[in-house]
């Protein structure tokens, strides 16, 4: 173990950051675990006691039946896998909570960021990857047209902007092998063939409370929603009863019924029964937009890689191939490295090989592929935009409805086509799922970074009032929009969140709406703050947005405005 004092500094850094600011819950059990080890009572670390000693459980409690523990815990490792892939990116002590045990692990980590891929958790910062690894960005690439490269960003963004960080199992034997042994999947004897793609998904289930109004309105928005992520396969069955048959660990199920004058809705998992979720919507004089914006938040925490569904197969050991495929691809994107893309890679591509059908297969491949392109990964041997395109096409044409595959294509395309040709596919891909909250933030972006401002920010606004919780980064763009369309009133509750980041350009965004809303002393503080933090933006903002891929209209004016300020940076 590293001394006490380290551990100590770290874990202050960590209850301190942007990341834990909003949970108290997580930074109370983080604190409690961390000083518990470091007592000496490491043995205490158990879900009865955790349960007692942090969430105020009486003697009663028993953890196998109340998962506020198991829940809070996930919770806090997804937490720390967020802040270590921002805000702790170059921390040099890590802490983490393995899966299955609630006893800290201490990891010192090599603070040289070239050594371990860019982690950037929005869409400005990921310009100033090359900057962080001692090279300029603008020298990564090719220069290409403004709203490509824009677009380009957005959605590397969408596609890492889910919040699964569970540690996977180690490495089981080739795919091959496992797919025909059963050994990676609870399914014995499964070909991995078309016939299966769907089987290896997470199964979701609806039984609903019938004779209720209110509760078959929440069931049918529900369904809507459901059958629109690729990442989940939703069967549809009889509204009430029991449902026949035996049922798997990756089956799920959602129940719809009358809970007073709300609509109670709980998703469990239908073979250990736990509860991953629950949620009472008081749905009596909501219009039909409103209850499908509480349904998208719902599922934009459910359904994706990065949603419960996925973190309670991977906590039970559960995954099949497919499944586990998909989460290191996901954990690929939430840490950036050479490594990370390989195992990714590697675990799609011998899907591939074996003909399974899946249009995330290939979707994701197109993808990673790109991604090899742009951050020069020796894995594949000789990466190409044509055989990108290729693995996107293939996506396409196996699932014309899949917003996924249009995604993939979409982000193919920034690379390799005309802007406009990109943000169509993007747009798509919005479309097909308007119940997914990550996509629909990471599609107003793109339109705000192509220029688009009008349409760009009401979608983006949407996103961020339906969503319970959501990275900064939306907030950012928000203020982006609403300060193009020269809202100043909406811009500043945009930048409200940004408060407790030290982040340039956050700081920049608060700077710009305290000093056009006469806020001088808030002003002159944040004037200082930006300057003092000696960075490329106080340095040179017209370098800064150049390398942002900003809009030239919304560089010039932001300019302007920081200048107004008192910001001069370089003459």
């Amino acid at each position: 173990m590293p001394p006490a004092d380290q551990v100590r500094e770290a874990l202050d850094r960590i209850v301190a950051s942007e990341v834990f600011a909003r949970s108290e819950r997580a930074r109370d059990l983080l604190r409690y675990i961390v000083c518990q080890d470091l007592s000496g009572h490491a043995d205490r670390l158990k879900g009865f006691s955790i349960g007692i000693d942090v969430f105020g459980k009486d003697e009663r409690f028993d953890p196998a039946t109340d998962t506020v523990v198991r829940v809070q815990a996930g919770r806090l490792r997804d937490l720390l896998e967020h802040y270590y892939a921002g805000e702790g990116a170059g921390d040099a002590l890590r802490i983490a909570i393995p899966r299955g045990s609630y006893v800290p692990e201490y990891h010192t980590m090599d603070t040289d960021p070239a050594a371990h891929g860019s982690m950037v958790d929005d869409p400005a910062a990921a310009a100033h990857i090359g900057e962080t690894a001692g090279k300029p960005a603008a020298s990564m690439r090719p220069a290409r047209p403004l709203g490509m490269i824009a677009a380009g960003l957005v959605l590397a963004v969408l596609l890492s902007s889910a919040m699964f960080y569970r540690s996977l199992s180690p490495s089981s034997p080739a795919l091959g092998e496992s797919i025909q042994a059963g050994s990676t999947t609870p399914f014995a004897a499964l070909e991995a063939t078309g016939s299966v793609s769907q089987v290896m998904l997470p199964s979701v289930f609806i039984r609903i409370e019938e004779g209720n109004a209110e509760v078959e309105r929440v069931a049918a928005a529900l369904r809507r929603g459901l059958v629109a992520f690729d990442t989940v396969n939703f069967i549809a069955r009889a509204s009430g009863g029991q449902m026949d048959g035996p049922r798997r660990r990756t089956d799920f199920l959602f129940v719809v019924e009358q809970a007073g004058g709300e609509v109670h809705l709980e998703l469990q998992n239908m073979a250990s029964g736990k509860v991953l979720l629950a949620r009472n919507l008081a749905t009596e004089g909501s219009d039909q937009a409103e209850l499908d914006d509480d349904i998208a938040d719902l599922l934009t925490s459910v359904a994706p890689v990065s949603g419960v569904i996925y973190a309670d197969l991977a906590e039970s050991g559960a995954e099949t191939v497919l499944i586990r495929c998909l989460a290191l691809n996901e954990m690929f994107y939430r840490n950036q490295n050479a490594a990370a893309h390989r195992a990714a890679y590697e675990c799609l591509e011998e899907l591939a090989e074996t003909e399974m059908k899946s249009p995330l297969v290939y979707a994701e491949l197109a993808s990673l592929h790109i991604q090899a392109i742009v951050n020069r990964y020796r894995y594949p041997a000789q990466p190409s935009a044509r055989e990108a395109l290729e693995y996107a096409r293939v996506a396409v044409q196996m699932a014309p409805n899949s917003p996924y595959a249009h995604r993939s294509m979409g982000y193919v395309l920034s690379r390799t086509a005309s802007p406009a040709e990109s943000l169509r596919w993007t747009r798509k891909a919005y479309e097909l799922n308007l119940f997914d909250l990550g996509m629909a933030a990471a599609y107003g972006y793109a339109r705000i970074f192509a220029g688009d401002y009008d349409q760009g920010t009401p979608i983006l606004q949407r996103a961020v009032a339906a969503a319970s919780s959501h990275p900064t980064w939306w907030d950012y763009g928000l203020f982006l929009g609403h300060f193009m369309r020269g809202d100043l009133d909406a811009a500043s509750n945009a930048v409200s969140a940004l408060g407790s980041s030290s982040r340039a350009h956050y700081i920049a965004a608060r700077l710009v709406t305290a000093h056009e809303l006469g806020q001088t002393e808030e002003a002159t503080r944040l004037l200082a703050d930006l300057q003092n933090g000696r960075s490329l933006l106080a340095a040179d903002p017209e370098t800064f947005f150049r390398n942002g891929n900003y809009p030239e209209d919304l560089s010039a004016r932001f300019v302007a405005a920081l200048r107004s300020a008192g910001l001069m940076g370089a003459s």
